[in-house]
């Protein structure tokens, strides 16, 4: 069953970010690329805090799409800068040169990049439970502190931060390895470094890697519904690790593709993405039309909380309903709550349908069963 805690952690600071809740459903397996064999080249730069920082702000040092998003807390970016103040090795960060753009685009340090950035333009103030006491509540300078009376390095702390040396690996891919349709910034071999990085530090989660590597009119849909008022209430604050977007694409492959589910969900959620990245705009409107009836729905007929149960967002709940609901929905043009809820409790009541929640809840066989049962006792 998934879990959504509910949970926030505010910083004082502005550029805060919050503590996510858990979904205990959603699996964290990587979709995996096809191992291939690559000729690439690298060479090591040297390059100071400021000078990175410059080339960051003026786009010569790029964010490309196949980025997750920031996820890194004040206390964690902190931690990061205490460490080049203090004078101690950090990792090695990982650059691609882009031989159509003449940029170096991120592969692995965007979040200790953004957090140099973010502090050298006054966003927040370093503080954690293991920062030095003589560094916690400092800003980097008067210039970029919120008011005169803010506390702010030192001199000596201010530009042994912005002359410290990081050192960077400079890829140099084959274009022959250049995605047919999104081309350099999509080389293979650099999406394959990119992955195999992230598996360790903060890992990449299953939608995460499939937002950053299949993106297209499908992720955008996914997207644009992320922001639909009925699902917001529904599920809560967005997720920074993108928990609430795999759910819609789970809606989505379930309702389009449930009798062809063959388990892992994770690889039935890759595969589906995959296969439907370019998705057509009428489907990709019909598709986002069912969705949002469907939340609309849940909370006409269950409320905002008709996910839940004891406060926790319940992802077997989420499948039945929303897809059962959008099976009434398409069957029915006048619409009965107490219908509707009667057929929940009938659902509920199923003893294949019990049988598919029992255990293994995922395996191919009850996914399909359930989403059999459900379809059946709404569209009926």
């Amino acid at each position: 069953m998934a879990e959504i805690d509910g949970l926030e952690e505010h910083n004082v600071a502005p550029a805060s970010v919050d503590e996510d809740t858990e979904v205990e459903d959603a699996h964290d397996e990587e979709a995996v690329l096809p191992p291939n064999r690559y000729n690439i080249s690298s060479y090591g730069w040297d390059s100071d805090v400021e000078g990175l920082v410059k080339r960051l702000k003026r786009g010569n040092i790029f964010i490309p799409r196949f980025q997750r998003q920031f996820v890194w807390k004040i206390s964690e970016q902190s931690r990061f800068i205490e460490s080049l103040i203090l004078g101690l090795p950090v990792p090695n960060v990982f650059l691609a040169h882009d031989t159509k753009t003449k940029c170096l685009n991120i592969v692995d340090g965007q979040q200790r990049l953004i957090s140099l950035r973010n502090f050298l333009e006054g966003k927040f103030y370093l503080t954690g439970q293991d920062i030095q006491k003589e560094l916690q509540g400092c800003y980097f300078s008067q210039e970029v502190a919120k008011s005169k009376g803010s506390k702010v390095l030192s001199y000596q702390d201010a530009r042994t931060l912005a002359d410290a040396v990081l050192h960077s690996i400079v890829i140099k891919p084959d274009p022959a390895h250049d995605d047919p349709e999104w081309g350099s910034e999509y080389n293979q071999s650099i999406i394959q470094i990119f992955q195999r990085l992230n598996t360790s530090g903060k890992p990449l989660q299953a939608h995460e890697v499939r937002t950053s590597i299949l993106y297209g009119q499908l992720d955008s849909l996914i997207r644009d519904l992320n922001e639909h008022l009925a699902w917001r209430e529904l599920f809560g604050k967005r997720h920074s690790r993108l928990k609430d977007m795999e759910l819609i694409l789970r809606f989505i492959a379930l309702r389009e593709n449930f009798t062809n589910y063959k388990s892992p969900m994770p690889k039935f959620l890759d595969n589906f993405m995959e296969e439907n990245r370019e998705i057509s705009e009428d489907r990709a409107a019909t598709i986002g039309g069912a969705f949002k009836n469907a939340a609309d729905f849940v909370i006409k007929v269950l409320g905002k909380d008709g996910l839940r149960s004891d406060n926790t967002f319940r992802v077997l709940r989420f499948d039945s309903v929303m897809v059962g609901f959008d099976a009434y929905l398409r069957s029915h043009s006048n619409t009965l709550k107490n219908e509707v809820v009667e057929r929940l409790n009938d659902l509920e009541k199923d003893n294949d349908y019990s049988w598919s929640i029992e255990e293994f809840v995922n395996e191919t066989n009850r996914i399909r069963k359930r989403m059999e049962r459900v379809c059946s006792i709404f569209g009926a």
